[in-house]
């Protein structure tokens, strides 16, 4: 275990991070690039195609392990929607070697945490956990990756736990399925048209042994890469790796991704909601590309300018100056395949959905008639640099990033690398996907309008889950 110096405090170590980052946000408005301390990842691949990356991190002796499936909402066939969620929630009762929960309960024991969540492209396991016990997470993880208990009554039992979910979390939610409807809207063949928590009548259809297969198909070493990051011993944990996941057999049939490609759109499309809402809501949805290609750097940028903190473009318009909005944001959907770019707003008695869209159209389009100015920009950037040195902090944190650039951006080296990206980014380039992206005929619209008597409420769905 690193101990620090005893001449170390704790102040003088927030100082040194707060210098850190004030040098960073300096090369964010002086400079077209950065560099972060580099991260030395060292890889495993097994023979059966489980790929590990490694990342020796002795500042605390603690150590993150994360299985990254590469599995989502996208990879379930029509009708058979919220498979990969419902996998969220059985990987955790037993196996043929361990009980039900009792996973958590080797975890949580130890003093470490565990959980897990389910996106559209990818299903993550995680533990942070003391160092000792990493041998212990290994197998464990092992174990369920192949010895999962799918009975008729786990199953059953499960089932009506996410269906649970869905109602609390979506269906007796104020707006909680508007965000499902709009991208039931916006795709038309991509299955981004459903969303991770998956629908009430395909989770009733689903038979055991629908679950069978899809866990035979996608919980295989060949479809998963382990992240290790901590306090450890990279030789020692090839080893552990070799020995736990090692004996695994490849998956019993190859996996093949057959998923169409959304063709572009070519008339705006509006749905009218009434929903039992206190107050009215907008929301468009604009497809905008994959994450990791280039136009989604200056996207993100022009995201955090439009609606990051009070100060922003949108939230100070409709919130501030015209008082239409009681709440008001873009964000954008970033995932493998191409998605969604959102603008949403909850709207103040006496205001309506169109009102709303009118404010915020102008805003796009003075994102796309005038250059954003050199503070808006270097604000902007200042913001992900923050947010890359945050996710340095911890191990969890460190991993979560390596997982998602080397499952999702299919490259590990971008923990590093992505962040020149980013500060390379102009004015010139917002501008030039804000006349790419926000216009009319890409653009999906719903229009959210109180029922007579409605219910009290501000919150949208969101896009991913958590056990």
């Amino acid at each position: 275990m690193m101990q620090y110096p005893p001449t170390v405090t704790s102040a003088e170590l927030r100082r040194a991070f707060l210098l850190l980052l004030a040098s960073l946000a300096a090369l964010a408005s002086s400079s077209s690039s950065a560099t972060l301390p580099p991260t030395r990842i060292q890889t495993l691949v097994l023979p059966n195609g489980l790929r590990a990356l490694l990342v020796e991190k002795r500042e605390a002796p603690v150590v993150s392990v994360q299985v990254w499936y590469h599995v989502g909402s996208k990879d379930e066939a029509p009708g058979k929607t919220g498979f990969a969620h419902l996998f969220e929630h059985l990987m955790f009762q037993g196996t043929r070697n361990v009980g039900p929960e009792r996973f958590s309960d080797y975890i949580v024991r130890a003093g470490g945490l565990d959980n897990a969540y389910t996106t559209e492209d990818v299903t993550v396991f995680w533990e942070t956990i003391p160092s000792a016990l990493l041998p212990v997470a290994l197998w464990l993880e092992a174990d369920r990756m192949r010895n999962l208990d799918i009975s008729e009554k786990t199953f059953r039992r499960e089932r009506e736990v996410v269906k649970e979910e869905r109602r609390m979390r979506y269906d007796n939610q104020p707006y909680g399925t508007v965000v499902e409807s709009l991208y039931k809207l916006a795709f038309t063949v991509h299955p981004y048209a459903h969303t991770p928590i998956g629908s009430m009548e395909d989770l009733d259809r689903a038979s055991v042994a629908d679950i069978r297969d899809f866990y035979d198909t996608y919980y295989v070493p060949e479809n998963a890469t382990l992240v290790i990051v901590g306090d450890f011993d990279a030789a020692e944990a090839r080893t552990l790796i070799r020995e736990c996941f090692g004996p695994i057999a490849r998956g019993s049939r190859p996996i093949e991704r057959r998923i169409a490609s959304e063709p572009p759109q070519r008339a705006k499309r509006t749905l009218r909601l009434t929903r039992n809402v206190a107050l009215p809501a907008f929301v468009a949805g604009y497809h905008m590309p994959a994450d990791g290609t280039p136009d989604a750097y200056p996207l993100r940028l022009a995201a955090r300018i439009l609606s990051e903190g009070d100060s922003s473009r949108i939230y100070r318009r409709l919130v501030y100056d015209k008082q239409m909005a009681l709440q008001a944001e873009s964000a954008g959907n970033f995932t493998e395949d191409p998605n969604l770019f959102f603008v949403l707003a909850v709207l103040n008695t006496g205001f309506t959905p169109a009102q709303a869209e009118a404010e915020v159209l102008a805003e796009l389009e003075r994102l796309k008639s005038e250059p954003v100015s050199a503070a808006e920009l270097a604000k902007a950037k200042n913001q992900i640099l923050r947010d890359f040195v945050l996710s340095r902090q911890s191990v969890q944190s460190l991993g979560e990033e390596l997982g998602y650039a080397a499952v999702v951006l299919k490259d590990p080296e971008l923990l590093d690398a992505e962040l020149d990206r980013f500060l390379r980014v102009t004015a010139d380039d917002i501008q030039r996907v804000a006349r790419k992206y926000f216009v009319p005929e890409n653009a999906t619209v719903l229009e959210v309008h109180p029922a007579p008597t409605g219910l009290a409420g501000a919150q949208f769905g969101t896009m991913n889950d958590e056990r």
